[in-house]
């Protein structure tokens, strides 16, 4: 398979800080997915203790 070399066609190679700012990416997206993780997290861990909750209550009720 050839090489094709872009160069020639004027495609330039990006960096990481030109790919966010091409890609929306920046402040804002960072702090959107700081937002969106945080509560990600909370569901989780809240489905978490929620889920052991249950099963204790059950295997209590189970036992009698």
């Amino acid at each position: 398979m050839k090489k094709l070399d872009l160069n020639n066609l004027g495609v330039e190679e990006m960096n990481t800080a030109d790919l966010r700012t091409v890609e929306g990416g920046g402040p804002v997206n960072d702090l959107l997915n700081i937002l969106v993780g945080g509560v990600g997290t909370v569901l989780n861990d809240t489905f978490k203790f929620v889920n052991k909750a249950l099963v204790t209550v059950f295997q209590t009720l189970s036992s009698l």
